[in-house]
């Protein structure tokens, strides 16, 4: 009898002594798995400074996030965020889906880059749609060669049931020009993510973050700049008919 009470006394404390474990690491495996896995997805350079995240409510902030630039662009990085405040539902962080309740990033500065053929945020979107693909591809590889690998099982969904941007701060650059304007941009606010098919992939997740941030750019963008090249430049200037054609062609994109 006293060996079975000695065991579970053990097997209590090992339990226990596992989530203190997991309690006090939890930030640095968020803060690692942002800054490792983040660079594979958007294809730029990620980092986060710092991740502070409480089990026992589910609320925590991320400090310090910065998304760096395509290569091909002037600019050192394309975002970035002082804080972001999220709420998880911790009944579902050991689950195969994860429920997050809100998340809100708040004053982001944004510089949207444009070059010749694109954007910096249409390459981003591009590189983010790439990476989803191509993991999904692989899942279903893997489901149909009844093939299940730890990697495969360990892997996470997430439902997202609001995400807000609020107070973002954005310049539209155009370095062929020399020229940068700073442009107002709207709250955006999704909801739902990942609910209808029951937990997207976090790369999924990203890619319809950034499919609507570049939308809303793209468009404010071009309301920014709708009559620029009459109203900037002056009229019967070579220089200037060339600039004109030049920003002409490359509002395009904004389309």
């Amino acid at each position: 009898m006293k060996k079975w009470l000695i065991a579970l006394a053990t097997l209590v404390i090992l339990l226990v002594a596992g989530v203190i474990i997991l309690f006090f690491s939890l930030n640095s495996i968020v803060e690692k798995a942002v800054n490792t896995e983040g660079p594979k997805i958007t294809g730029t350079a990620v980092h986060l400074d710092k991740a502070d995240l409480s089990l026992f409510s589910g609320k925590g902030v991320f400090s310090g996030f910065t998304l760096g630039n395509p290569a091909g662009f002037s600019g050192s990085h394309a975002a970035t965020v002082a804080s972001i405040s999220v709420a998880l539902d911790t009944g579902s962080v050991f689950k195969d889906v994860v429920i997050v309740r809100n998340v809100t990033v708040d004053g982001p500065e944004l510089v949207y880059e444009l070059g010749k053929d694109t954007s910096n945020f249409d390459v981003i979107l591009k590189n983010v749609r790439e990476y989803a693909d191509r993991n999904e591809h692989k899942e279903s590889a893997s489901s149909a060669s009844a093939v299940r690998t730890d990697d495969n099982a360990s892997k996470k969904k997430v439902i997202i049931d609001e995400l807000v941007i609020r107070n973002a701060k954005a310049m539209l650059t155009v370095p062929l020009l020399k020229f940068t304007v700073h442009v107002p941009l709207p709250e955006i606010r999704l909801t739902d993510i990942g609910r209808k098919e029951s937990g997207a992939s976090f790369a999924r997740a990203a890619l319809l973050v950034a499919a609507e941030v570049s939308r809303t750019l793209a468009k404010a963008a071009e309301e920014q700049t709708k009559h620029l090249g009459s109203t900037l430049l002056k009229d019967g200037d070579k220089a200037g008919d060339k600039a004109k054609n030049l920003l002409k062609e490359g509002l395009k994109l904004f389309r």
